[in-house]
């Protein structure tokens, strides 16, 4: 009597290979399943910290910038450049806004009627959690993962440490960029395996690419390398070509993106490249043995405390413990089919364990996430083969020395939460014992593993509500209130004065500091039109005047900088600037005292803030020139959003110029009678034009465009065309060879 293959697994001391549910219906219920579970995965950390999507970066430029991106894209125009904004206003140079990403427009549209600007956040981020999750099922579907494993792994990635407590806390363009990476490499697969339209592969790639981060770039080469890998040594190496036009459309279609942001480092601070190593943000080694570990808190070099507060390698509770029952010989049989899996994991794990700095990449640990998607896939492909049965006492031990060696780990690195450590690899250990018992193969063990994701995640919130390592800031959360607070209270350009390390901690909430000013590019949101903003670009001339630094935040010199006459300049700098409230931080200079500046009062005194106005309107108040030199200005008003229009007449001989107030971004044109006319720097950074010495009378236009973005956007439509002939140039192949009569056989008659 011969055996079925489940029975003769069974006989020899194997579970056997996970079976795919019948029908369409088990297919479409695991993916659903998983949906379901990572939006309810999303709830439980809000319900320990109401702002936890709402921190750090997220919060100081994350949330206003996406705020203005929705506002510009509802009233029809694309915000490249928002002058109100200064410093931070100048989303093609930041890039990493996300303003190409239809995904990230769409999201800012659709939410941007939202007032809890918090809960608009929280929407962005789970959506891309259900992009990630979806990403990592088909990735592992594709490489043979049954749809129920696939689902509980799709499901884990989400809320893995790094994942959760750093990126979707802090850093929403690394949410989006990690959520996209696994569509990349599985579209890259996929054309290679069905020959068919190259088009998939161009638009994952373009979504993950074209977010603006440059680590979506970095992962999207890897993704289309590793595919690669996967042609060659699977030898379908006559797809390569195509697959290589593919990678190089989506560079094309990505020059737009990047090189505003490389045509504007001159002027800022992000210019910064080479290889250089002082472990900052680097984990180790051993530090990734704490991927099963709830309560492993590496001691890596971070902000604050000196080691993370957070479970920063964590993944999955089941993949290290159950490494000892898995059936490792599927790598041997099948390495080349998992080619472009294993390379992708290959190449991101020598990068996590590289130097600080690696050219223009810095902090390996933000590149955690994308190796950890390789192991979730590899894991579930390698699961989805059933669990070894034999020696089984061997290998539960193995299990639990697993589990205690990382709870050691963690004890090792923070010994003060011995108790933490404890209770962890208890829950750990029963989990996986029972997980072993039921097996991967069916239902119940899957069903474990997915709701098992759920309880560890509670545990850990209970242990750690919110990463520490980074600002929480805790603004307010409702538009609406701060534009109530700020918008008539704070009038005209504001420059604030002030340090945000000097807003003691328990003065950081919505009715403490922040009832009488803001940090990052809130003021924004706020309706005021602030000098001081986040920004990752930085803008150094100003910057150096004002000694401020990326959130905005300025030294106590700041003040008397605002009084000054900076080089090149005959009047000071707050003229320069059009400024007409002026806000100074007690803590930081106290100028409740101090002697008004000429043409200055002092309008309000809180325990926190003196406000200073100034007592005369200023003129032209439609435009933004702030300064004539030889010439008289008859009029000046702004003609879009940008562009201004200023008409003057010489007053004398010699030199002849006019500042503006603005800050000199590349990217500007200007003409003097409609003859362009070259435009410099001025003081402290600010747009200055030099009119020619024949000009004495006439108009002076100016305007911006994204440098680079002729040339661009040329380079743009031929990514698009690129793109286009990889669509149909295989579709019309394939019909041309099925509609082909087929031959006749010789001699045979027609």
């Amino acid at each position: 009597m011969s055996l079925t293959r489940t029975e003769a697994a069974e006989a020899a001391g194997h579970e056997p290979a996970a079976q795919r549910p019948a029908g369409d219906v088990g297919r479409r219920a695991a993916p659903l399943s998983m949906l379901v579970l990572v939006v309810i995965g999303a709830v439980f950390p809000l319900l320990r910290y109401r702002i936890f999507y709402a921190i750090d970066d997220t919060a100081a430029v994350g949330i206003p910038v996406w705020r203005r991106m929705g506002q510009a894209l509802t009233e029809g125009r694309v915000p490249f450049l928002e002058l109100d904004m200064w410093r931070g206003g100048n989303f093609a140079a930041e890039a990493a806004t996300g303003i190409w990403n239809p995904l990230v427009d769409a999201l800012a549209v659709t939410t941007y009627q939202i007032d809890n600007m918090a809960l608009a956040m929280t929407v962005v981020k789970v959506t891309f959690f259900l992009v990630m999750a979806g990403g990592v099922y088909l990735l592992s579907r594709s490489y043979g993962a049954t749809p129920w494993l696939a689902a509980a792994l799709g499901a884990a990635m989400p809320f893995s440490g790094y994942n959760l407590f750093m990126d979707a806390e802090a850093w929403v363009n690394a949410v989006m960029v990690t959520a996209f990476l696994p569509w990349v490499l599985w579209a890259a697969r996929r054309a290679l395996a069905g020959g068919g339209s190259l088009l998939p592969v161009v638009v994952c790639g373009f979504l993950c690419a074209g977010t603006g981060n440059p680590y979506g770039l970095l992962g999207t080469a890897v993704a289309i390398f590793a595919a690669l890998v996967e042609a060659w040594v699977n030898h379908r190496r006559n797809r390569i070509g195509g697959l290589v036009l593919a990678g190089g459309t989506i560079v094309l279609l990505s020059v737009v993106v990047y090189l505003p942001f490389l045509l504007t480092s001159s002027v800022g601070f992000r210019a910064e490249q080479g290889t250089h190593n002082s472990e900052f943000l680097s984990p180790t080694l051993s530090d990734l043995l704490g991927l099963s570990t709830p309560s492993f808190e590496p001691y890596v070099n971070i902000w604050g405390t000196g080691y993370m507060t957070f479970p920063g390698v964590y993944l999955a509770w089941f993949v290290l413990p159950l490494v000892p029952w898995l059936r490792w010989r599927t790598l041997v049989e099948r390495w080349r089919d998992l080619g472009g899996l294993l390379t992708f994991g290959a190449v991101f794990l020598l990068m996590v364990l590289g130097p600080e700095q690696l050219w223009m990449f810095r902090w390996p640990a933000r590149l955690l996430p994308y190796l950890l998607v390789a192991v979730a896939a590899l894991f579930a492909v390698l699961a989805s083969q059933g669990l070894e049965r034999t020696h089984a006492a061997r290998r539960t031990g193995a299990s639990v020395v697993i589990v205690l060696l990382g709870a050691y780990l963690a004890w090792s690195d923070t010994p003060q939460f011995w108790a933490r450590h404890l209770v962890g690899a208890l829950v750990v250990l029963a989990l996986v014992l029972v997980l072993v018992r039921l097996g991967v193969s069916k239902r119940a063990g899957v069903a474990l593993m997915m709701v098992g994701t759920l309880a560890v995640l509670n545990l850990q919130l209970f242990w750690t509500p919110t990463n520490q390592n980074v600002d929480a800031y805790q603004f307010p959360t409702s538009q609406q209130l701060v534009r109530d607070r700020f918008d008539q209270r704070y009038p005209g350009v504001t420059v604030q004065i002030a340090d945000f390390g000097h807003v003691p901690l328990g003065d950081r909430y919505p009715d403490g500091a922040y009832r009488d000013m803001l940090f990052g590019s809130n003021y924004s949101a706020a309706g005021v039109e602030a000098l001081n903003a986040y920004s990752g670009v930085g803008f150094n001339a100003m910057d150096n005047t004002l000694c401020m630094i990326f959130q905005g935040s300025t030294c106590p010199e700041a003040w008397d900088a605002l009084w000054k006459k900076p080089a090149g300049a005959d009047r000071p700098l707050a003229d320069l600037l059009r400024a007409e409230t002026v806000v100074v931080q007690n803590a930081l200079t106290d100028t409740r005292n101090a002697p008004a500046p000429q043409g200055w009062r002092r309008a309000e005194v809180t325990d926190r803030v003196t406000v200073w106005r100034r007592i005369a309107p200023l003129p032209l108040p439609e435009g933004r020139v702030s300064a004539a030199t030889g010439v008289e200005v008859t009029a000046d008003r702004m003609t879009d959003r940008i562009g201004e229009k200023v008409s003057f007449r010489r007053t004398g001989e010699g030199r002849a110029s006019l500042t503006f107030a603005r800050l000199a971004w590349p990217g500007y044109s200007v003409t003097v009678n409609g003859r362009a006319v070259e435009w410099r720097t001025g003081p402290a950074g600010l747009l200055t034009v030099d009119l020619p010495d024949d000009a004495r009378q006439g108009d002076v236009e100016v305007s911006w465009a994204p440098p680079g973005f002729g040339p661009g956007m040329a380079v743009f439509g031929v990514g698009v065309l690129s793109a286009l002939l990889l669509h149909f140039v295989p579709v019309l192949r394939r019909r041309r060879r099925t509609s082909a009569p087929a031959e006749s056989p010789a001699g045979s008659p027609a």
